[in-house]
């Protein structure tokens, strides 16, 4: 089996009890279900996710689209894998967006309610966050496949 499809069968496990109309919604079973998942697919689903994020359209589609309310989770995740430069820049972002250093409720329920103006309103956050995608993609010494495929295949 592939590196690609070790972690596609992990990701599919992990989603596989979600449900769409969590996606826009504002209570907190999204979260829950996920931070609620075996380590193992809890990690494979937060790094996944991460990672096709930011190649599809950088750490402010991450928060944007509501992911980054799992951040602190990913950024553990991703120490965990080894990947912690990668680790490193998604703190950063965390705290550009997160500049009040609300509490993580607090912040998840902001992100939800699209109520954080510099990423939602007069989107001030682009360019910083454009610069942390071009420092992720330039990364080319953590493989996150690779450590991703290698940590599953430590448990």
């Amino acid at each position: 089996m592939s590196n690609a499809e070790v972690i596609e069968e992990k990701y599919e496990e992990a989603v596989s009890g979600m449900k769409e109309e969590w996606f826009n919604a504002i209570d907190t079973k999204w979260y829950d279900y996920v931070v609620g998942l075996p380590i193992r697919l809890q990690i494979v689903y937060l790094v996944v996710v991460l990672h096709n994020q930011i190649f599809n359209g950088g750490f402010h589609q991450y928060f944007v689209n509501g992911y980054g309310q799992f951040a602190k989770e990913t950024i553990n995740s991703l120490k965990i894998i080894g990947a912690l430069k990668k680790a490193e820049l998604l703190k950063e972002a965390l705290e550009t967006v997160n500049k009040e250093n609300s509490s993580d409720e607090v912040f998840r329920r902001q992100l939800l309610n699209k109520e954080i103006a510099q990423l939602f309103s007069n989107d001030k956050l682009f360019e910083p966050l454009d610069k942390m995608d071009s420092a992720y993609y330039a990364d080319e010494g953590e493989d996150v496949e690779k450590l991703l495929v290698y940590y599953l295949g430590r448990r």
